[in-house]
């Protein structure tokens, strides 16, 4: 009857519907991930941007988002509060933080990479010719919650000068408003720790003539006497206009940190994403060439958390775990 050849076509097309939707491919949910960088106008920026760009390539299903954050300290606390899922963070900070109370064990290290490289700037003309002489005057520190401030401005300033907040006028700035200050007289020297080139600065010395301030060798070894993973840096002569030889200051390693309750296939994709193109990740900053794997493991004697299952998966594969310790 003309009803039963209406209720068997409606059958059959039904049934051709989920037989289709069963045969088509399943719609995974992309995973949203947050790395925490820097300022804008700093290397943590240049660097965890260019790496989500290279893993947003290559990592199917996965979206990272580069967060501009305090830096260092901040990143790591968005971390163990859940609220990032991954960042850069100086080598040192995750020791503050435990001792502060934080679970770093919510912490796990991808790699170390890059430095994180002193720049004391002032005007060419400043009668400020050493750290030494900050007493009395107003002094960029970098922003709350940065290792600039927490580490390089508090405790090194303190244990390889004798200096305190109490010896100078401290502005919390971050970098672009340390170049700005400076640019414009309102800061008589400021910070930036960042692995040179910093934009910043080169932008800086284009627009007025300034000066880097050495570290000076009695300081050095006061710094490292207190810190360990203080290590003695040059910055080239010709980086930054207008300065014509070499500037001896010091840096710290950087390290790659993420959740510790990542999945260990997503991290292992997502570190195999970036050190597998080493043309493209190069080419995101000089600073990114720093990211090999024979620097992976430098200076994590001393970080009080191990790596991601993910990232242990992809150094075995390429036969260099095991031998980690000639290069720490």
């Amino acid at each position: 009857s003309k009803m039963k050849k209406i209720t068997l076509i409606i059958f059959v097309s039904f049934m051709i519907t989920i037989l289709t939707l069963g045969m088509a491919p399943k719609c995974h949910a992309v995973k949203f991930l947050s790395f925490g960088t820097g300022s804008p106008a700093g290397t943590y920026y240049f660097l965890g941007a260019g790496f989500a760009a290279i893993i947003n390539k290559y990592v199917p299903g996965v979206r990272v988002t580069a967060e501009s954050t305090a830096a260092s300290t901040e990143n790591a606390r968005l971390i163990i509060r859940g609220k990032m899922d991954m960042g850069l963070a100086c080598m040192g900070t995750l020791n503050d933080l435990k001792k502060q109370g934080m679970n770093v064990d919510k912490v796990r290290l991808v790699a170390v990479g890059h430095t994180s490289d002193v720049h004391w700037i002032v005007r060419k003309g400043s009668p400020i010719k050493s750290i030494n002489d900050f007493k009395g005057k107003v002094i960029g520190v970098g922003p709350a919650g940065s290792a600039t401030l927490n580490i390089y401005s508090k405790k090194h300033l303190k244990a390889g000068w004798g200096l305190t907040f109490n010896d100078f006028k401290p502005k919390y700035l971050a970098f672009h408003e340390i170049t700005t200050g400076i640019r414009d007289n309102t800061i008589d020297a400021g910070i930036i720790a960042a692995g040179y080139p910093i934009a910043a600065v080169m932008e800086l010395a284009r627009d007025i003539p300034i000066r880097l301030l050495e570290t000076e060798p009695e300081a050095l070894k006061k710094l490292q006497a207190k810190f360990p993973n203080v290590v003695p840096f040059v910055i080239p002569a010709g980086t930054y206009k207008g300065i014509n030889k070499d500037v001896h200051t010091y840096t710290l390693p950087q390290m790659w940190i993420c959740r510790a309750d990542l999945p260990e296939d997503l991290v292992y994709k997502i570190i195999k994403a970036v050190y597998d193109h080493p043309e493209e990740r190069n080419a995101i900053h000089p600073m990114a060439k720093k990211y090999t794997i024979e620097n992976a493991f430098r200076g994590t004697k001393s970080v009080p958390v191990g790596f991601h299952p993910g990232a242990i998966r992809y150094y075995k594969e390429k036969g260099i775990w095991d031998k980690r310790a000639q290069y720490q």
